[in-house]
């Protein structure tokens, strides 16, 4: 009886096809590299107490966020920081009737440009707190994923290969490719004399990520790519 068996289960495995986990469905396609805005964020101005919770709140959400590579000490000022820097501004406020507010502004550094502010009352209520956190965290999650990622170029003397000022910490690996491009024109207005806009970027070639480090990376031009003299050059995705 257990010889009849075995004869019969080997009849089955001989045509049976084999089957493998995910058989007759698509490979899922791997997700693509995220690349990290840098950000910073200096301690929150005002009232003290709400200042530093509120403070510690933001960089919590920062540190947390998918888009974002938060940037702290010497590498979030002076020489070392990146060119393409978001910097996140915020203060605790008092209005004529004692309520406080707690204020908040994204600036881009490289440009010189505020582009998002948001106020909302201020207080040690949890549940205060946690909508704030809420419309917070939803904000930063949806620009940086439309704000397209930067960082600066920096020419190797005599080489072909370039350096960029973003590591690790930005998302690059090696194989990435990005757009080269020359810094936008400022458009002065000529009646007012001020800035009202900048030109569009527009794209000169491609480099191609060979080599990763801390908080740089190395690249090479892609095909005919060739690198203007005498232009301030970045990198990003359009």
């Amino acid at each position: 009886m257990v010889r009849t068996t075995g004869i019969w289960l080997a009849a089955v495995l001989a045509v049976a096809p084999m089957v493998t986990p995910g058989w007759g469905q698509t490979p899922a396609t791997p997700e693509p590299p995220v690349l990290r805005h840098a950000v910073a964020c200096p301690p929150f101005e005002g009232k003290s107490e709400l200042a530093a919770r509120y403070h510690a709140e933001m960089v919590s959400l920062l540190k947390a966020a998918t888009g974002i590579e938060y940037v702290e000490g010497s590498r979030a000022t002076g020489r070392r920081a990146p060119a393409f820097l978001f910097r996140v501004q915020g203060a605790i406020v008092t209005n004529e009737n004692g309520a406080a507010f707690v204020m908040v502004s994204l600036v881009d550094t490289a440009r010189k440009e505020q582009i998002a502010s948001h106020i909302a009352p201020a207080s040690h209520e949890p549940a205060a707190l946690a909508a704030w956190k809420r419309t917070i965290q939803t904000d930063i999650t949806r620009r940086a994923s439309k704000l397209p990622f930067e960082c600066r170029v920096h020419r190797q003397a005599g080489q072909d290969s370039v350096t960029l000022d973003r590591g690790l910490g930005a998302g690059l690996e090696p194989g990435m490719v990005l757009f080269l491009s020359m810094d936008e024109e400022p458009l002065i207005s000529p009646v007012t004399g001020e800035v009202i806009g900048r030109d569009a970027p527009r794209a000169l070639g491609r480099i191609q990520v060979f080599r990763v480090r801390e908080h740089t990376a190395y690249a090479r031009p892609v095909l005919d790519t060739k690198l203007p003299r005498f232009s301030r050059l970045y990198a990003r995705q359009f």
